[in-house]
């Protein structure tokens, strides 16, 4: 009798190491592709008839298709520390009050903060592999070489990508940031330096200056040139890396094969997770449609837009091959899958002959950069999660980048959110799953670096969502661009009093203004007004992680391969003659 009672409690014990095992193995996995600077004009299923995107208008197709996704800054940098911590950019010291709005350097200070949590962060506690396949840009070291900002600290298990992003000084035509935002840049910096020189040089030939006064002008004056010369011209040298983990295993970037190359990776991420069962994170961040556009040959002349219609079309085909990873080992069905860009295109962008090299806003205004322009901040984002969100689902009610956080943390990982400081996303899987209609979202706010630029407020049920512009960039003629890129300060920008105010579910494109004088706009603007007031009031200050002390490089910090020649190929995809 003790025998069968005994027999009974260890079978009941079996049975209840199985299930808990059993519902291990059943915890949805994440995947998030992240493109960059990919306008929500570019795309098949927001209304591109021409740029091929089968594989992403498939994820609309089985899931939902969020027409109102807003991103939390117009940069990348603060746009993706806002996507991985559900927090506006503003309360992890991660907007910037200078025109410097994104990592510059690889060898630099600033970074992530390590007291801000991840959803990374969140579903690694909870038994989770997770991985890094692409661009990062959120930093790499504090003070000394200690990976305090690296993708590993911040919940990740397996990086391969590059640490800052990509850059047109990385490809082959010479085309730099620097002068094209500032097309004078290198005769104006040499001009000071021969200046300085011949006028050091005359000093001392007439005896007008001393010694000590010659060298202190040289110090003053060339020194800093020179240093800032070497730095715009040296952009390839210090940031074009992959890494593997914490290993620098390529430099600079060879991009031949470099879309392939990340397929390769998070395919074989999800072949390990086949093997052992585990939940997983994966996050795919492409370095399309960013330039330099990098193509591979069997996507050259693949599209009937060039060679940015054919970087969409790749970066499409490397959707659609993870995502047949998933559904060829039967991950897909518990599988949220989740795509969308950092910010709206840049479009501004432009190739050697005129042609457009940056992503396109549809029908919205503005671009990349431009604060609170819609073309900025609204991008094309698209969600499936086999039942949990229906097919063919059109999601209109504004949503945020910020939401993941939230939503992941939640529905998908079952924990509470953090007490210990403010979450700005909201839990959207009501609003995705059809249990619930209401928009999350009653006011979003729209920050150029530092300063709000607009906002907007969705009473009731959504069917109308109000847009306050308190600032505008100031446009080139009819251009909708600024040169190379908007700037947010008060020279580059045309500030409104009383603010602009549109309709923007009725008037997605602003061309209609609401007239401000009437008394029930007034109301409008008086409590976004409010509303902005009493988020400012609960922003609280941190440090800013670009300081221009944080963000200058660090000879110490740069990381290289292959010391003293800084040039190495990643022996896993190549050789030296495969770039």
């Amino acid at each position: 009798m003790e025998a069968m009672r005994l027999s009974s409690v260890l079978l009941g014990v079996v049975v209840l190491m199985a299930s808990a095992a059993d519902e291990r193995t059943k915890r949805p996995n994440v995947v998030v592709f992240l493109a960059d600077d990919l306008g929500i004009g570019d795309i098949g299923c927001f209304g591109n008839g021409t740029i091929k995107t089968p594989n992403i208008d498939r994820i609309a197709r089985n899931g939902a298709k969020l027409t109102h996704h807003l991103t939390a800054a117009a940069l990348c940098t603060p746009s993706r520390a806002a996507l991985l911590t559900g927090r506006y950019p503003i309360r992890s010291g991660m907007a910037s009050h200078h025109v410097g709005r994104v990592i510059l350097f690889v060898p630099s200070e600033s970074g992530i903060p390590q007291n801000e949590t991840t959803f990374a962060e969140v579903a690694q506690r909870n038994g989770y592999a997770t991985a890094l396949v692409g661009k990062w840009h959120l930093g790499v070291h504090c003070k000394v070489k200690d990976f305090c900002h690296h993708p590993l600290n911040k919940g990740f298990d397996f990086f391969y990508g590059t640490p800052m992003t990509n850059l047109k000084d990385f490809g082959d035509s010479g085309d730099k940031v620097a002068t094209s935002q500032f097309k004078r840049f290198n005769p104006i910096l040499l001009s000071i330096i021969a200046g300085t020189l011949v006028a050091a040089w005359s000093l001392l030939r007439f005896r007008l200056f001393g010694r000590c006064g010659v060298g202190l002008l040289l110090i003053l004056l060339v020194f800093p040139a020179c240093v800032v010369l070497f730095v715009v011209n040296n952009f390839k040298f210090m940031n074009s890396m992959i890494m593997r983990d914490f290993e620098v295993v390529e430099q600079p970037i060879r991009f031949r094969n470099l879309t392939q190359r990340f397929v390769n990776e998070g395919t074989k991420f999800l072949e390990e997770r086949q093997k052992d069962k585990k939940p997983f994170l994966l996050m795919m961040s492409w370095l399309q449609v960013h330039t330099v556009l990098h193509t591979s040959d069997e996507f050259k002349g693949h599209s009937a837009h060039g060679a940015f219609g054919d970087n969409v079309e790749e970066m499409d085909w490397g959707t659609g091959e993870i995502v047949n990873a998933l559904e060829r080992m039967g991950l897909l069905d518990n599988t949220l899958v989740y795509f969308t860009s950092d910010n709206g295109g840049h479009l501004e962008e432009k190739g050697h002959d005129g042609s457009q090299e940056g992503g396109w806003h549809g029908i919205y205004r503005g671009g990349k950069g431009q604060g609170g322009m819609e073309g900025g901040i609204r991008v094309p984002t698209v969600m499936m999660w086999k039942n949990h969100i229906k097919p063919q689902t059109v999601i209109d009610a504004p949503t945020s980048l910020m939401d993941v956080f939230p939503t992941l943390m939640t529905s998908v990982f079952k924990e509470k959110l953090p007490t210990d400081r403010v979450i700005d996303g909201r839990n959207i899987y009501p609003l995705l799953s059809g249990k619930d209609s209401t928009p999350p979202h009653k006011f979003l706010f729209h920050y150029c670096g530092t300063d709000i630029h607009a906002a907007r407020y969705t009473p009731g049920k959504g069917e109308d969502v109000y847009k306050v512009h308190y600032a505008t960039p100031r446009w080139i003629g009819e251009s909708e661009g600024c040169g190379f890129m908007c700037h947010c300060n008060e020279r580059h920008v045309i500030r409104h009093s009383p603010p602009l105010l549109y309709n923007i579910a009725k008037d997605p494109s602003e061309k209609t203004l609401l007239d401000s004088s009437d008394p029930e706009n007034r109301k409008i603007i008086q409590v976004i007004g409010d509303a902005v007031q009493s988020h400012r009031q609960g922003v609280e200050d941190v440090p800013s992680q670009f300081a221009f002390g944080r963000m200058a490089p660090r000879p110490w910090l740069q990381p290289y391969c292959n010391f003293p020649y800084f040039d190495c190929v990643d022996a896993e995809y190549g050789s030296l003659h495969d770039r």
